[in-house]
């Protein structure tokens, strides 16, 4: 019991849940419509989840490059927490918005193709999520062997690409490229990416030898075609 109690990631999960609790009943609180209320619930759970993936991603980057940086080994700890986390809120996003907005199954054949794509690609995200979330702990990475397991949660990085496509093809938050929510979250991908190149720059220089810039030209073609495909769909 004292080990649960000292072990950060339990705390990050029990955040998590109160986290989700307080948010229903602000809403429930101060948005007297039920319609609205969803509406809320669905928008609040999407971005809070947005907010745990991302540092779920950006923990490698972040405490690989920077080894004196604060915090760094309760955050490398706590990011298997981080991402269950990520998809506990993406579970609660996806019943209030399927269900709930949309009206369930029965609403399936009156959506447009853009629509149809949007939730596709975010169904498939969900589901990775999940079983990166049920293959997180250590007696399942055990069982799976670590190298098989890491193998199996780098499927992360497509998690965040289909969240992305997901979020600007038909999240009402990104209706408006230079509103605040957009321009946060495309800044915050864009030094997601610049820590990801730089490190696969030193990656490549290490393991093969390979001159410096690599990992930037990586980083440039990766850029122009993530501008290209919210050109595509904006």
């Amino acid at each position: 019991m004292n080990k649960l109690f000292s072990n950060i990631r339990f705390y990050v999960l029990v955040t998590s849940v109160l986290l989700s609790v307080v948010v229903y009943f602000l809403v429930s609180g101060f948005v007297p419509e039920k319609s609205l209320q969803i509406v809320y619930l669905t928008q609040s759970y999407a971005l809070i989840s947005l907010v745990y993936l991302y540092l779920a991603l950006l923990a490698t980057p972040l405490t690989r490059l920077f080894l004196s940086f604060p915090f760094r080994g309760p955050y490398v700890k706590a990011r298997r927490a981080i991402g269950v986390s990520a998809c506990y809120f993406a579970l609660l996003h996806a019943y209030n918005g399927f269900f709930g907005e949309l009206g369930g199954f029965a609403a399936l054949p009156f959506l447009n193709g853009r629509y149809l794509v949007a939730i596709t690609i975010s169904t498939i995200a969900l589901i990775i999520l999940l079983i990166m979330a049920l293959t997180s702990f250590d007696a399942i990475i055990a069982r799976l062997t670590f190298p098989k397991w890491k193998m199996l949660h780098r499927f992360v990085y497509l998690v965040g690409v289909f969240v992305l496509l997901h979020a600007t093809m038909i999240g009402s938050h990104f209706a408006t490229f230079s509103d605040i929510v957009p321009m946060v979250v495309y800044n915050a991908t864009g030094l997601l990416l610049f820590l990801e190149a730089f490190r696969f720059d030193i990656y490549t220089q290490r393991r093969f030898l390979l001159g410096k810039g690599i990992g930037f030209g990586g980083f440039i073609l990766a850029s122009i075609a993530f501008l290209t495909i919210l050109a595509f769909y904006l």
